[in-house]
């Protein structure tokens, strides 16, 4: 029954700390259970599909291996789309009489899976230290890329990897084809111990060659330079269905030839001790049959002596030893190796009272006596002479000489470091060999293993280096730390007890070598008198005294330091002398800035090739940090209670908001937020900024400036909090000290003075400015500068002010009003023209924070000339105001005013990502990190102004441009957002697009398609959450502050609209129809094909009238669907804007009701629909993309389809549908062979009747069913009495519940769900299941099963949640509206439970083998998500890839759309599911597939998808070959159902394809 097991190859490959290897037969996962061959005993090994392990021997699978090295596994030949991998199982016995258990599986495409599962059980806190070897690259170690890595992993200081094992089942390893091997030993965390093979790495050869004897463990180094690869290949000829289960066994393989077989009872005799060999294998295998059960002393050497007993008998009987290796797995002659070994034999166990050995603990083997392991990759050291005493120095001398081989002898350092250190006695030779090298030989006397820790040297006392290329070591076994340092372990010398060794050789001329001596533990640390030793070809260089050369450095280095402050001084005293203006404040200088000349004609920038992982933010995103739907109550109260004082001036404003940042950023975000929306409504004038009080200019722009301060630090210091911090900042300018501020004021009158107007509007304006000026000023002045420009036509000037919300009103209502309008004459216009843009410079450097003309000017340093005596000079911002940088805002700025947005936003976003070094959470400081926030928000912003500029053009420019420019406006939301991986991913995807676009791709729109859905639905949640986070606040603050009620209704909208997201909504919403267009797709998806008559309804979501009964035909206009809900009685279409997928649960459902269902793409076609509310239309589907809408009669209508249905009870009229309550047959669980019609449903049946039927790489789970009405039963049982007697009252009040009452059905489906929930279970059920269980090899959980507050433990608890939790699923909300919809009776609804191991998939697909959209019976439509199947079939947003596929042609499937879900689910380690399977599901008329739960025991873990790096989008080939096996799996299932199918299956990341689900299509 498991024909999935390619073949099974037994060999060890790694050197055991102590005793024997036992190796068990290697078993895929999830494949069922393994059937004893015919005519074996309980004792027998399991054995494989003879016709599999030909099939195996003819592809050229590995087989049992015992020499010094493994060569690579040959190439598989590939039958099929997926099939078997090789399998091997490898035992390390570890301490405390545990075993680490390695299952190696490689798949015809060379993935290799390993395996690894501690029995029997992992010491708690246990990790797995580990690296991979590349051969191609390094024989040092390798990291994986980060996807590959297991659940939990880090990288240890860029060196290692280190895993923690699961709680649950194995720690799973995925590599590439391109490992060769894996180095490990084992940490346990709780208490520092590490496990490894006497002092080397574990190591685990996959292929290439071994490493050399002796070799030692290699330090790990990194690497990048490692792509996976995918080459799944599924080019296959027709493949014959496997043999019927009946006949799998009936070919047993011939076992090996039996050289001079041992028989009889002599065999017992002489090879005694190799026997426990086998009696610890027969001995485990037992217990594992018996579903490793806790056991006790005495039950251990009951499970013992009956292994010895049954071998003995067998060798008595005749049977060879060699027959019973191969039954039993062990490696032949490893039982006669073993007895060769032993002297003098031990007695035969048959004599005497059979006892384990020390140790034996299940599920570890049984210990055996010392057998000959095979060579792994190490040759055996020869066994050491005898010494007796200490070496001599003479000893040590005639050792050193030998060691030099030759070499002259430069000096000799002896020395005696004293009885107490770790190593006493040293001796160190400098020598020169006669090829030149320098030759370092270091002897220490030590009671422990010491390591040499050593580098090159250049001078003494210099920085440890890298030794140079061509040196050597001896012992060969050095490594590399991570740094320049390496490390050798001196080798123990056989003929000086006590004494270590190491040589280095190393080609040094002047430069020397430099080291230091380490115990094997790094407990102690030897140097040389407090220094480093040092060998020199100079013995004078090498004894030099470090010390005092260090002490000398220092000294010179602070005179150094102290004579360069002093010259600085100097030059800012001289400085200070030469100019006539004191140093200003605020950090002006009073150098005079130089404009810098640019060319007039802007340049094409080229962007860097950024790494767009490096701008992801986890942290930051708005309303993420506590703010959304909640108030901040007292930072409400304080905003609120400050707003009288904060009335007199915006001085005073700001002073108040400056005090109060604190308080608010003590509440948190929410406490900010209520500061964001202060200011927000300040900036859209609902508060007073002036109430009769002269300010002057430079005491605003100083208030500003201590404000702003404080929010740039905030923005620096609190990654949680930088979305609402720039927000606070766009919304007020940037401030300014000293002359900056003083200038308005001063400016004003030069400019009425130079040309001439001290009177009328300009007067007015500038007693305003004078007293109280505000950011109503920048408008002004741009107004009268248009004003002049247009030869003073006035409409110019109120259209300038009127688009920035400045009215006649509002400037008479100033404190200093403004009613007069400008007029002036042609001889002042081109004065006033360039007087008036030098003061709007003034004006926007106080008032205008994200002006981007301003915030590059602050950046990059701007001169103005001396007004009042006092000139303006802004020095550049050090490290910013880069070439580069002023050549970026010089195109951003040029290519802007010459109307080229593409350049001018390649040339913006280049200079965003130039900046990220500050402006990123936690960046690089800067003393004025608020100008270079502040220029961040000018370029975010003047993004959005290109964007909108040209919007009206993009439908005449090239596809590619819009393309480009749509990834730039991604990419500034994505650089301007926290918390913004799915932005991220989603621009990775767009860049792909962008390539396949200019590369001429095939499907390039069709995958732009699927990335502006997802980028739609990440800008979906970006509004939603904006929303939650500001409206409540809004509403808060608003009343109290006298807000316009219009404006606080709109206000969280309006919001939205002035972010990034607005732009690149509005791209997308000009690209989405060009890219339909382009893919051949319509306006209109059809996923119901149904002709409809009704009257229209508009609804939000489709949940919100599950409860609901239309009393005419009713079609649905939905804004929201997810998939998962049931449509309500008397609707017969169904139309929305959501896409969810074709074989989602509410698609299927539409088509088993014969209701129309469709996704409509047009914005604008929704919106005539929205308007269309009422009125009666027929809606006639054209194909699978058009829907035609035409009004009809509404008396044409007729009655609605279950418009009887007006009681809004628990009964409904009948359907003519009947279920068939079912009784309880005796049975709590069953395995899959005694399924019937009578005890399971249809799911659990169609499984079990195509075992055998299939393909062998077509994959079936095994399976255990808890039968019908098993939920009565327990039920009945005294221990749930109360529960029984609760239930059976909440039953009763559903019974006559008013179904229109949507809150209170809600409200009861919950109680009788955790009423069910609290049920225990019985002992007849624990026995049956675990005993099913162990018949069909499903690993049982561990604990006790039972709900967790009533003696549940452990993952066992987790399973009795599950089960029960399918079992409440009878009462869900959808599947007691659709009973009742169809008029069954609910209460007869009988569910069993089917357990299944979970497919830890890469991919999920679900089949339809008669397209539904087209009810083509030649063409099977199928889609498929990333990870698990749930985020196919359950409420996920985005569209899954699908595909058709004729079934003349299954090779070549027609992708019809790519996915654009965000997420995936994904179970990281083996675990089971419960799966609900009722008589409900079955019912011809009655759409019951996916009513009811199926339910994981450890919930499956939602991950974001990045389809760039996904194979099934980014690999055309790989795409090609994974549908192509897809699409020949669905056909052989239909042609062995005789039927079509609706198919649920995954593929595995090995590869490996599995069915686990397959019913009747309806």
């Amino acid at each position: 029954r498991c024909r999935n097991v390619a073949c099974v190859a037994l060999s060890a490959r790694v050197k055991p700390v102590r005793g024997p290897l036992y190796l068990t037969e290697a078993m895929n996962a999830g494949s069922g259970a393994l059937a004893a061959r015919s005519g074996a005993t309980a004792w027998s090994r399991r054995v494989v599909d003879p016709a599999l392990r030909d099939a195996s021997r003819r592809t050229g699978s590995a087989r049992p291996s015992v020499g010094p090295s493994r060569a690579r596994r040959n190439a598989v030949e590939v039958r099929a789309a997926i099939l078997g991998e090789v399998t091997d199982m490898i035992g390390i016995p570890l301490p405390e009489g545990r075993q680490l258990i390695a299952t190696v599986k490689t798949n015809p495409q060379g993935v290799h899976t390993i395996s690894l599962q501690c029995e029997p059980n992992a010491p708690l806190g246990l990790l797995l230290h580990w690296g991979v070897i590349r051969s191609a690259v390094s024989q040092d170690w390798q990291l994986l890329p980060p996807e590959l890595n297991p659940p939990g992993t880090v990288v240890y200081k860029q060196k290692a990897l280190q895993s923690p094992f699961p709680a649950f089942g194995a720690l799973q390893l995925v590599l590439d084809p391109g490992v060769d091997a894996v180095e490990f030993c084992l940490k346990v965390e709780t208490t520092g111990d590490w496990i490894n093979d006497h002092g080397r790495n574990f190591r685990i050869e996959l292929g290439g060659s071994p490493v050399g004897a002796g070799a030692a463990p290699r330090a790990p180094t990194t690497s990048n330079s490692f792509a996976p690869e995918y080459t799944l290949d599924v080019r296959m000829p027709p493949t014959p269905a496997s043999p019927p289960p009946g006949t799998s066994n009936s070919n047993a393989a011939a076992a090996p030839p039996q050289h001079a077989a041992v028989r009889g009872s002599s065999a017992v005799n002489e090879l005694a001790a190799g026997l426990d060999v086998l009696f610890g294998v027969a001995a485990y295998l037992r217990w594992e049959q018996m579903g490793k059960p806790r056991v006790d002393e005495d039950e251990k050497h009951r499970i013992y002596s009956d292994a010895v007993n049954h071998i003995t008998q067998r060798l008595n009987s005749g049977e060879s030893v060699e027959a019973l290796e191969t039954e039993f797995g062990v490696p032949p002659g490893l039982v006669r190796q073993t007895a060769a070994l032993a002297a003098p034999p031990a007695a035969a166990p048959a004599q005497a009272k059979p006892t384990p050995p020390p140790g034996f603990t299940p599920p570890a083997p049984p210990k055996a006596a010392p057998a000959p392991a095979p060579s792994y990759g190490y040759d055996a050291a020869p066994a050491p002479a005898p010494v007796v005493g200490e070496a001599t120095p003479m000893d040590i001398a005639n050792l050193c000489e030998a060691r030099a081989n030759g070499a002259q002898l430069l000096w000799r350092r002896e020395l005696n470091l004293g009885q107490a250190n770790a190593v006493k006695l040293m001796v160190i030779e400098g020598r020169r060999t006669a090829q030149g090298m320098m030759q370092m030989i270091v002897f220490g006397r030590s009671d422990q293993g010491i390591v040499l820790h050593w580098a090159g040297l250049d001078q003494p006392a210099g920085e440890w280096k890298n030794p140079p290329h061509g040196w050597s070591s001896m012992p060969e076994n050095s490594w590399g730390t991570g740094g320049a340092s390496w490390e050798t372990e001196m080798e123990a010398l056989t003929t000086a007890r006590g004494w270590h060794a190491a040589t280095i050789e190393a080609p040094c001329d002047r430069d020397g070598l430099v080291f230091v001596i380490r115990t094997a533990d790094s407990a102690h640390w030897i140097k040389d008198d407090g220094q480093d030793f040092m060998c020199f070809a100079d013995e004078a260089t090498t004894l030099t005294d470090v010390r005092a050369i260090v002490k000398k450095r220092k000294e010179e280095e602070r005179a150094r330091r102290k004579a360069e402050k002093e010259e600085q001084r100097r030059r800012e005293r001289e400085q200070q002398r030469s100019s006539p203006q004191k140093l200003k404040r605020g950090g002006l200088s009073t150098t005079t800035v130089k404009e810098v000349k640019m060319p007039a004609r802007p340049e094409v920038i080229k962007r860097k090739d950024w790494n767009h992982d490096e701008i992801k933010m986890h942290q930051g995103a708005f309303g993420h940090a506590g703010a959304a739907g909640n108030v901040a109550g007292g930072s409400v109260d304080n905003i609120c209670n400050s707003e009288e004082g904060a009335t007199r001036s915006l001085m005073h404003r700001f002073n108040i908001a400056s005090d109060l940042i604190p308080q608010c950023k003590g509440e948190g975000e929410a406490g900010l937020v209520a500061m964001a929306v202060w200011f927000r409504f300040m900036a859209l004038r609902q508060l007073v900024w002036n109430n009769d009080y002269n300010i002057k200019p430079r005491e605003i722009s100083a208030a500003q400036l201590k404000c702003t301060t404080q929010l740039a630090a905030l923005h620096k210091d609190d990654p949680a909090m930088r979305d609402v911090t720039r927000f606070i900042m766009a919304t007020i300018g940037r401030g300014g000290d000293g002359d900056v501020g003083q200038r308005i004021r001063d400016e004003i009158l030069v400019v009425q003075r130079n040309n001439n107007c001290m009177g009328g509007m300009m007067e007015e304006w500038h007693q305003k400015l004078h007293n109280n000026t505000s950011p109503d000023d920048v408008p002004i002045c741009e107004a009268l500068i248009k004003f002049i420009a247009a030869d003073c036509d006035i409409s110019v000037y109120w259209d300038h002010l009127h688009a920035n919300g400045i009215t006649k009103e509002r400037m008479a209502s100033y404190d200093r009003k403004i009613c007069g309008e400008p007029s002036f004459k042609p001889d002042q216009y081109e004065g006033l023209t360039r007087d008036l843009k030098e003061y709007l410079r003034t004006l926007k450097a106080v008032h205008s924070g994200a002006d981007l003309d301003s915030a590059a000017e602050n950046v990059m340093g701007y001169h103005q000339d001396a007004c009042k005596g006092k000139e303006i000079n802004m020095p550049p911002v050090t490290e910013v105001a880069t070439d580069r940088m002023r050549s970026l805002l010089h195109s951003a700025r040029g290519f802007r005013d010459l109307g080229e947005p593409l350049h001018s936003m390649e040339a913006m976003l280049e200079a965003r990502r130039e900046l990220w070094n500050w402006t990123r959470p936690g960046g690089s400081d800067n003393s004025r990190l608020k100008d270079v926030i502040y220029l961040d928000l000018a370029l975010e912003s003047a993004v959005r102004q290109v964007v909108e500029a040209n919007l009206s053009s993009m439908a005449t420019r090239a596809p590619v441009d819009v393309l480009k420019m749509t990834g730039l406006a991604l990419e500034n939301l994505a650089l301007s957002s926290g918390g913004n991986d799915e932005l991220v991913i989603c621009l990775q995807q767009w860049q792909g697009v962008v390539g396949s676009a200019m590369n001429g791709g095939n499907d390039w729109a069709l995958q732009a398609k699927s990335v502006v859905d997802r980028v739609n639905n990440a800008l979906g949640e970006v509004s939603q959450r904006y929303i939650n986070a500001l409206q409540p606040t809004a509403h808060a603050m608003g009343g109290r502050l006298g807000v316009d009620g219009h404006v606080l209704d709109i206000f969280s909208e309006e919001v939205v609209r002035g972010t990034p997201a607005a732009p690149l909504s509005q791209m997308l919403r000009a690209l989405d129809p060009r890219l339909r267009e382009m893919s051949n797709m319509g306006s209109w998806s059809i996923v119901s094909p149904v002709e409809a008559a009704g009257v229209i309804e508009v609804i939000n979501d489709l949940k919100d009238v599950q409860n609901k009964t239309y009393s005419v035909p009713t079609v649905l206009v939905s804004r929201r669907v997810g998939g998962e809900e049931d449509i309500p009685p008397g609707v017969v279409g169904l139309i929305t804007p959501d896409m969810p997928d074709v074989l989602a649960h509410t698609s299927v459902r539409a088509r088993n009701e014969r209701v129309l269902f469709a996704t409509v793409f047009d914005a604008g076609r929704m919106s005539e629909l929205e308007g269309m509310h009422g009125q009666a239309v027929n809606c006639a589907p054209v194909g699978a993309d058009d829907l035609r809408i035409t009004s009809v009669d509404p008396s044409s209508l007729g009655a609605a389809p279950g418009a009887g249905a007006v009681n809004m009870s628990m009964s409904a009229p009948p359907s003519g549908v009947n279920i068939a309550k079912r009784e309880f047959m005796g049975r709590y669980a069953v395995p899959s062979p005694e399924f019937t019609g009578a005890i399971v449903g249809g799911k659990s049946r169609n499984l079990q009747e195509l075992r055998g039927r299939l393909p062998d790489w077509i994959n079936l789970p095994a399976q255990v069913a808890l039968p019908f009405c098993t939920f009565d039963a327990v039920l009945a049982h005294p221990n749930n009495g109360h529960i029984a007697q609760h239930l059976q009252g909440l039953r009763q009040e559903l019974e006559h519940l008013d179904f229109s009452n949507q809150a209170a059905f809600q409200d009861l489906l919950g109680r009788i769900r955790a009423c069910i929930m609290q049920m225990v279970p019985t002992p007849e059920l624990v026995d049956e299941m675990s005993r099913a269980f162990a018949a069909e090899r499903l690993p049982w959980p561990e604990g006790h099963l039972g709900p967790e507050g009533a003696g549940g433990s452990g993952a066992a608890a987790h399973a009795w949640a599950a089960v029960t939790g399918v079992w409440a699923s009878k009462y869900n909300e959808r599947a007691v509206l659709s009973c009742r919809k169809a008029g069954l009776s609910h209460e007869n609804v009988s569910m069993a439970v089917l357990c299944q191991p979970v497919v830890q998939s890469q991919y999920a697909f679900v089949l339809h083998t008669t397209n539904p959209q087209t009810g083509d019976p030649n063409e099977i439509y199928g889609e498929v998500v990333c990870g698990m199947g749930e985020a196919l079939v359950g409420n996920f947003p985005g569209r899954a890839l699908s595909f058709v596929a004729r079934k003349d042609d299954l090779t070549n499937a027609r992708v019809t759309g790519f996915p654009s879900k965000a997420n995936g689910l994904f179970t990281d380690a083996p675990t089971l599911i419960f799966r609900s399977d009722s008589n409900g599901e079955d019912l011809e008329g009655f759409a019951g597939a996916g009513l009811y739960d199926s339910i994981q025991m450890h919930e499956a873990k939602l991950r974001p998808v990045d389809y760039s790096r996904d194979p099934i989008v980014s690999d055309e080939t790989f795409r090609a070959q994974a549908l192509a096996a897809i699409a020949h799996a669905a056909n052989e299932i239909e042609q062995a159902l005789g039927s079509p199918q609706d198919i649920e299956g995954c593929i595995a990341a090995d590869g490996a394809l599995y069915v686990v689900q397959t019913r009747p299509q309806v």
